[in-house]
């Protein structure tokens, strides 16, 4: 659950389109830091600002949705609450783009989805061989076990410090730390660094 701070909580909210929002009946172009009373609902009706797009509500209470959970994200980190708002198409093409999603997926995303599937033959296809000379299967599903869920992240303007870093193996080889959250199943949202080599996830380095 979300930490108390002066009996408000804020909630920061992303989408991959352009919209607006309303926020308990509040008008707003952006959903960054939104302040609102402690453990109590909270309503966000997204409002697509592209016309193939529907809007819709969602209910939440202590960081977790309510009602339309198939259309948000939503994690809590550091006594603060995360959310993606997913699109929602009409329905005749809503399989149809759950597809492009699927295969969209960033490789992190492929490898836990993989594990958490029992797919080993494919995850190891989303690993270096460095990688996996240090750990086996029973490595792989031991360490995403506790995890239900991964999400990139998208919330840079709060954490500055999570932005991509790139480090030096070797002489001429770099390697990309993309941060992502691992989620529990209580909602609570744990940075990783998914250290990349030519695409490849080469180590997991949590948060200093």
């Amino acid at each position: 659950m979300p930490e108390k701070n002066k009996d408000t909580t804020k909630i920061y909210i992303k989408t991959d389109f352009p919209a607006a929002f309303l926020l308990n009946g509040t008008f707003s172009d952006r959903a960054d830091g939104f302040k609102y009373p402690a453990n109590e609902p909270l309503y966000i009706t997204v409002l697509p600002l592209e016309a193939h797009l529907l809007p819709y509500t969602v209910k939440m209470l202590d960081g977790k949705s309510l009602y339309n959970n198939n259309l948000i994200a939503s994690f809590c980190y550091e006594g603060e609450i995360f959310a993606k708002l997913l699109p929602r198409y009409n329905y005749l093409y809503e399989n149809k783009k759950s597809e492009n999603i699927r295969i969209n997926a960033t490789t992190p995303e492929k490898l836990f989805w993989a594990v958490k599937q029992n797919d080993f033959d494919l995850a190891k296809k989303f690993c270096t061989e460095g990688l996996l000379s240090t750990i086996d299967e029973s490595g792989l599903e031991s360490f995403f076990n506790d995890y239900t869920a991964i999400m990139p992240d998208e919330f840079t303007t709060k954490n500055s410090n999570l932005n991509n870093y790139t480090y030096q193996i070797g002489v001429n080889n770099y390697s990309t730390g993309e941060p992502f959250y691992l989620i529990d199943t209580n909602s609570n949202g744990v940075l990783f660094h998914f250290e990349l080599v030519n695409g490849f996830v080469d180590n997991i380095v949590g948060k200093e």
